[in-house]
Parts: structure tokens; sequence; C-alpha cells
């Protein structure tokens, strides 16, 4: 992918202006990751460890955290691409919207849902596993995202200072970060573990997902593909037949490479690892696809239609439906003596239906949080006033 500069699209400039700097196609694309994340999470929890099938389906659903992390560098950049960025006020800002929340989710999974059912914990005890959930991201299997996104975040000021004096690079340093994540991702899936667990790099290998440099390639693409949106905007409509056609052949070989696992003797849950190399090449065209998909439908939105709103309201609320859509997942496989899974049909009916339970009951638990004045420490999201304000008065002319 090319990052000199070209001729913005017109279409996609144009929306930009009227949204004052908004990107409504980040909108939807956060939208559909995270609607994708739920189904991720759903499919694990309510099919068997066996089922070929709904593991074949949840390798081709794994590029979610790619997406993710593009998506923060995406953000990131295009703000502050053009203007200072003010490191201190930075910091304390992500900190509030994400670290507190994450820190209050992590003590609810970890000292509410993980103990049910679990021998009370002494409190020096209960005070350790806690504060290696936080600073490992295992308060509960999601977490670890906020966790990355923290430490991308203390990063992200002298990342911006390098792109910045770099400009003329960011070809070379895109295609470094590629061959690094190559690297990685195969060291990790292919590479024996450190012979001594206990040690920096044992523990790094041991919690290499929710660490930063994991998905550092997707991070970095973001950054640099916001600092030249205008190119990267331009390159994304020229291309779409080569974004649609590597999407689809990418997908055929993550499925065959996941049939090849099986044909060795994998389970489906280690065959769809989620960091093999091999998956690469299907995580960054559904990053490029997802993004050409949010890009048309922004170019077709009217500044304030009807559309673009619920878009923009489901985004603005996408991020605590992420924080506690696992808990509403938990209650409907584990409350109510069992009900749902007992007697709804395992499989598909059981999927659907645990996947519409999570969603509306999380929605709804977002819909109350971000009107109230929790909504900054529970959601990280500013509070919602349930009416709108009176409009100003307009004064009376002046008398001739």
């Amino acid at each position: 992918m090319s990052v000199q500069m070209l001729p913005a699209a017109p279409a996609a400039t144009a929306k930009a202006k009227a949204g004052k700097g908004h990107l409504n196609q980040v909108d939807l694309v956060r939208v559909l990751t995270f609607a994708s994340v739920i189904a991720v999470h759903v499919i694990t929890y309510t099919n068997d460890g066996a089922n070929v099938t709904a593991y074949g389906a949840l390798t081709l659903l794994h590029f979610t955290r790619s997406v993710f992390f593009f998506l923060t560098g995406f953000v990131l950049v295009y703000t502050y691409r053009r203007r200072p960025l003010a490191a201190g006020n930075f910091w304390r800002r992500r900190m509030s919207l994400v670290g507190i929340p994450y820190l209050i989710w992590t003590a609810f999974y970890f000292g509410i849902i993980q103990q049910v059912g679990m021998p009370a914990l002494p409190v020096g005890e209960f005070l350790d596993y806690l504060w290696g959930c936080i600073y490992k991201g295992i308060g509960w299997y999601h977490l670890y995202f906020l966790l990355v996104s923290l430490q991308f975040y203390i990063l992200f000021p002298l990342v911006l200072a390098v792109l910045k004096a770099t400009v003329r690079h960011h070809k070379k340093i895109l295609v470094g970060s590629l061959v690094l994540q190559v690297a990685l991702s195969f060291a990790e899936t292919y590479l024996p573990a450190p012979s001594d667990p206990d040690s920096l790099l044992g523990e790094l290998w041991s919690n290499d997902g929710t660490i930063v440099f994991t998905y550092q390639f997707f991070l970095i693409a973001g950054c640099i593909a916001a600092f030249h949106y205008e190119a990267f905007q331009a390159w994304i409509t020229a291309h779409s037949r080569l974004i649609w056609w590597g999407l689809g052949l990418s997908a055929a070989f993550a499925l065959a490479w996941y049939g090849v696992n099986i044909a060795y003797g994998h389970t489906p849950g280690d065959a769809t690892g989620v960091l093999q190399p091999e998956m690469l090449p299907w995580y960054g065209f559904v990053v490029l696809a997802l993004y050409l998909v949010g890009s048309r439908w922004a170019a077709k939105q009217e500044t304030g239609s009807r559309w673009q709103r619920i878009v923009a309201a489901a985004s603005q609320r996408s991020f605590g439906v992420f924080l506690v859509h696992p808990a509403m997942l938990w209650v409907f496989l584990n409350e109510f003596d069992m009900w749902f899974p007992n007697h709804i049909p395992q499989g598909l009916p059981l999927t659907a239906s645990a996947y519409v339970f999570a969603v509306v009951t999380s929605l709804i638990f977002v819909e109350i949080v971000i009107h109230t004045p929790l909504a900054k420490v529970l959601i990280g999201r500013a509070r919602i006033p349930f009416t709108k304000p009176a409009p100003e008065p307009v004064p009376a002319p002046a008398a001739a």
C-alpha cells in the first residue's frame, strides 16, 4: 500500500469537512467490529470445543483485535497529526477514560463473577490475585484489550513524534513493522516456550496476548494510514476490487489452514489460534474491507441523517457494551438455574439466543449508565442528560 500523498476522494473529503473532522466511517467500522467480538465470545461459550463448524466460524471472526488496534492508532493520529500533543494532558485524559473503567471492571469480574461458587479467599490472597489480574489483563477474557490500549497510550506521544520526524520513511517503517509482526507471530506459534517460565522472557511469552508489541503492526499501520489520511482514503477508493479479491482469497487460505490443522490432529480450539502468522493476510484484508465498507456508507450519508445518528449513537455506546456483555453472557448461561442452556436446543438456536440476550441486555445497561454521573467511570463516556437543555432565549431586537 503506497503512502505517497494522493488527491483525496471527493466524497470522503466532503464528509470529513461536513463532520468537522469526525470520520463517520470509523463509527460504522467500530460498531461492526464490536458486534463481531460479541459473536466470538458467544460462539465460544455456547458450543462444544470439538465443534469443527463453530470454530471454523471463529477462525474468520478472530480479526476483531486487529481491527480494534488499527482503529486505535488511526483515530489517535488523525486527531493529533496536525496539532501539538501535550503528553501530560493526553495521558491524564486517556488513563481516566480507559484506565478507571479497566480497574473497576477487573475488580468486578474477578471479585464477583470469578468468585461465584468458589470458597472465600483470605484478604491477602484475594488482593494478590486481583493485582495479578490488573497487571496481566486477565480479570476476564476481554479485558486484555484495555490493558494493551493503556500500554499504547503511554507510548503514543513518542510514536507520534517519531512519525512526524520520519515522514519520508513511513513506507519503510510499515514494511519493517510487518516483517517484525510475522516474526513475532511465528515465534509465538511455533517456537518452544522458554525453559524458565519465571524469567522475564518466560513472563513475556506466557502473557504475549496482553502485550502491546504483539499487535504492533496493526497499531503502526493505523497510525501511518491516518497520518496520510487523504492518500489512504484515495487508495481505498481506487483499489476496492483488489481489496475484495484479497479478502476472498485470504479467507479461503485461512479456512484451508484451519482444515490442515484439524487434519494433523489439532483440536478446533488450537486450530483456530488467534496469533498464527498464517492468519495475518486475512486480518489485514478485513481491516481494509471494513474501512472500505465504512467509507462507502459514509459517502452516502447526509450530515445528520437518521442512519448516521443511529450508527453514531451505537458507536458511542459500543465500548460500554464491550465491557459488560461478558457478564450478560455469563448470566444467560449460568443464572436462572441454567434455564436457557437447558431449554434452548444446542447449536445455532442457543448461540443466536445468547447473542440477542447479551446485546439487548448490555444495551439496556449502557443506556441507563450513560445518563448517570457514573458514565465516565463505568463506560468511559461523557454523561448524556436525560432531557435536552432548553434553547437559549433569542434577545428581542433593539428598538429603532
